[in-house]
C-alpha cells in the first residue's frame, strides 16, 4: 500500500500522527484480543436449540389447558407455569441468536477484519516512521 507520507514536512507532524495511530492500534488490538477470547471459549447453541424446541412444545400443550380451566388456584398455577415457559423461550431464543452458527460466523468475520485493519495500520505507521527518519 502506498501512502502519501512525502506530504509530511516536519517531525512534529509525524509525531502527532504516530501518537494518534499508536492509540488507535492499541484499541484495535484490545478488540481483537477480546474477540479472540470469545471465539476460543465459544459455546455451541445446539443444546439451547433443542431445549427451545421442547419448551415451545410445552407451551403449545399447556396453553389450551390454561384457557379451558375455570378461574381458581389450578388455573393460576398453570398460568404461572406457562409464564415461566414463555420466559424460558425468550431467554433461549436470545442464547441461540447470540451463540448460534450465524453469530459465530459474524465474530469470525470481525476477527479477520480487525486483523486486516491492524496490518494496514502497521504499514502506515512504518511509512510515517520512515518519513520521520528521513526528515
Amino acid at each position: 500500500m502506498a501512502f502519501s507520507v512525502n506530504l509530511l514536512t516536519t517531525a512534529a507532524q509525524c509525531d502527532t500522527l504516530l501518537t494518534a495511530k499508536q492509540r488507535e492500534r492499541t484499541g484495535l488490538t484490545n478488540r481483537l484480543n477480546n474477540l479472540q477470547f470469545q471465539l476460543d471459549n465459544w459455546n455451541d447453541a445446539s443444546s439451547a436449540e433443542a431445549e427451545l424446541t421442547a419448551t415451545q412444545a410445552l407451551i403449545t400443550g399447556l396453553s389450551p389447558v390454561v384457557a379451558a380451566l375455570p378461574d381458581g388456584d389450578d388455573k393460576r398455577r398453570n398460568q404461572n407455569q406457562l409464564n415461566r415457559y414463555e420466559t424460558r423461550v425468550n431467554n433461549l431464543t436470545s442464547k441461540v441468536e447470540n451463540y448460534g452458527v450465524l453469530a459465530l460466523l459474524e465474530k469470525e468475520l470481525d476477527r479477520d477484519t480487525l486483523t486486516s485493519d491492524i496490518a494496514t495500520l502497521d504499514t502506515f505507521v512504518a511509512a510515517v516512521t520512515a518519513r520521520r527518519a528521513a526528515l
